[in-house]
C-alpha cells in the first residue's frame, strides 16, 4: 500500500511538472468521460420520463386490458363485473381496476358543461402513476359515499371555480335533457399534465357510478386492467383468455397494453452516442500516448540515474503507468462532476419533468462508475506503452545520454 502510494504521489509531481505537455490531450480525456457519463445518466432518466409517460396511457410493466367482444353476453354492468373479477381473484392478482368512460354534465360559474368521466377503482391511480397533487386520489371507502367523490384535472377545477376540496360541493346533473341532480364533492386535483388535459376530466369510483343522476345501475361496457409480474405476463394472459373467451357474460379478450423500457426504442440512440463518446475517448488516448512517449524520450537520463540506483524495472513500470493513472482519473472525475452538475441542474429536470417523469430519480451511480471506470482504462492503455519502453532503457546508454 505504501509503495502505491508513494507511486501516485511521486506520478501527481510529475503532471505538475509537464502539465504543459499533456493538458490539451487530458481536456480531450475529461471530454469523452463528461459525454459518456452524461449520456448514460440522462439516458437513464429519459428512458424513465419516457416509461412513466406511457404508463400514463397503457400502465404499468406489465399490464393486461381485458374488454369485451361486444358478443353472447345479456347481463347488466354489475353481472359483468362479477363474472370477469372472479376469474382474476382466482388468479391471486391483487392490482386490479375497472374502468367505465362516460359523461356527466357539470354545473360551473359558466353555466353547466359537459364533462369526460372515468369510473375507476382505487387501483387505478398505481397502476397508471394518476395522483392528487392537492387533496387525494379515491378511496375504496368512496364508493359508499352519499356524495359522490370526484378527482379532476386541472382544466376542470379551474372551470368551477377551485372549490374547497373536501367540503365545497358541486352539482352534477344527468345526460342531455335529464333535470336529476346530485351533490358531489371534489376531493383530489391531478397534477396538470400539458400532454393528456386536453379537456375537463373526472374520476369517480367505478363502483359508485350508478348513485349519479340519470342511472339505475352501473353502465355496461367496462375494460378490466390487471398489473402483473412482467416475467408472468404471457403465462397469465393465457390463462386470463382461456377462461374468459365464453362466459355468461360474452367472450372477453386479453392484451398487453403497457410498453416496457425496451419498446420506448431509446436505448438503441443511448448506445450510437455511447460508441461516439467511447470513440473521443479513444482519441483522447491516443494523443496521451504521444505525450508520454516524448515524455519518456525527455526522461531517459533520469531513469538510467534511478536504475543505477537499484530501481527495478517493475518500479519504473509502474510510476510510468501511474502518471497516465493519475492523469486520466483526474480528468474523469472533472468529466464525471461537469456531467453529474449538468444533468442535475434545474432546466434539466424541468425538461424531464415536462416530458413526463414524475418520480425524479437520483443520478444512477452505474454511470458514474462507468466514467471513472473508462478513465482508468484509458490511463492503463496510454500508459502502458511508454512505460514498458521505460524498463527496456539500458542504464549506460541512459547515463551517456
Amino acid at each position: 500500500m505504501t509503495g502505491l502510494l508513494a507511486s501516485i504521489v511521486e506520478a501527481w509531481g510529475e503532471l505538475r511538472v509537464n502539465k504543459g505537455r499533456i493538458l490539451l490531450s487530458l481536456i480531450g480525456v475529461a471530454f469523452s468521460v463528461f459525454a459518456l457519463t452524461a449520456v448514460m445518466g440522462a439516458g437513464g432518466m429519459l428512458t424513465g420520463a419516457l416509461t412513466q409517460s406511457s404508463e400514463k396511457w397503457g400502465g404499468r410493466d406489465a399490464t393486461l386490458t381485458i374488454y369485451s367482444m361486444g358478443t353472447g353476453g345479456s347481463l347488466t354492468g354489475a353481472e359483468q363485473d362479477a363474472v370477469v373479477l372472479e376469474q382474476i381473484d382466482r388468479l391471486g392478482i391483487d392490482q386490479r381496476t375497472r374502468r367505465v368512460r362516460d359523461s356527466v354534465r357539470i354545473q360551473t360559474p359558466q353555466g353547466v358543461r359537459t364533462t369526460e368521466l372515468h369510473g375507476v377503482d382505487p387501483a387505478y391511480g398505481d397502476m397508471f402513476r394518476t395522483t392528487a397533487q392537492e387533496g387525494r386520489w379515491l378511496a375504496d371507502s368512496d364508493a359508499r359515499r352519499l356524495a359522490p367523490a370526484l378527482v379532476v384535472n386541472q382544466p376542470l377545477y379551474e372551470m368551477l371555480g377551485r372549490p374547497a376540496l373536501g367540503t365545497e360541493p358541486v352539482t352534477l346533473f344527468g345526460p342531455t335533457g335529464a333535470t336529476e341532480s346530485e351533490q358531489a364533492i371534489v376531493v383530489g386535483v391531478l397534477a396538470a399534465d400539458p400532454n393528456i388535459d386536453w379537456g375537463p376530466l373526472a374520476y369517480v369510483t367505478a363502483g359508485g357510478m350508478e348513485t349519479l343522476p340519470g342511472r339505475a345501475e352501473a353502465p355496461a361496457g367496462a375494460e378490466y386492467m390487471v398489473w402483473v409480474p412482467p416475467e408472468q405476463v404471457e403465462q397469465l394472459r393465457g390463462h386470463l383468455a382461456q377462461a374468459l373467451a365464453d362466459t355468461p357474460a360474452g367472450a372477453f379478450d386479453v392484451q398487453v397494453s403497457s410498453l416496457s423500457a425496451e419498446d420506448t426504442g431509446f436505448e438503441v440512440l443511448a448506445y450510437a452516442v455511447i460508441a461516439v463518446a467511447l470513440v473521443i475517448l479513444l482519441l483522447g488516448a491516443l494523443g496521451l500516448v504521444n505525450i508520454s512517449l516524448v515524455t519518456v524520450r525527455y526522461r531517459v537520463r533520469e531513469i538510467g540515474i534511478r536504475r543505477s540506483y537499484g530501481a527495478t524495472g517493475g518500479r519504473i513500470f509502474v510510476g510510468v503507468l501511474m502518471e497516465s493513472v493519475v492523469a486520466t482519473v483526474a480528468a474523469g472525475a472533472i468529466g464525471v462532476t461537469a456531467a453529474v452538475a449538468l444533468v442535475k441542474a434545474p432546466f434539466v429536470t424541468e425538461f424531464f419533468a415536462g416530458i413526463g417523469l414524475v418520480d425524479l430519480p437520483p443520478f444512477p451511480v452505474q454511470a458514474v462508475l462507468v466514467g471513472l471506470g473508462a478513465a482508468t482504462a484509458v490511463g492503463i492503455l496510454a500508459g502502458a506503452l511508454p512505460a514498458l519502453i521505460a524498463t527496456r532503457i539500458k542504464v549506460i546508454d541512459a547515463i551517456r545520454n
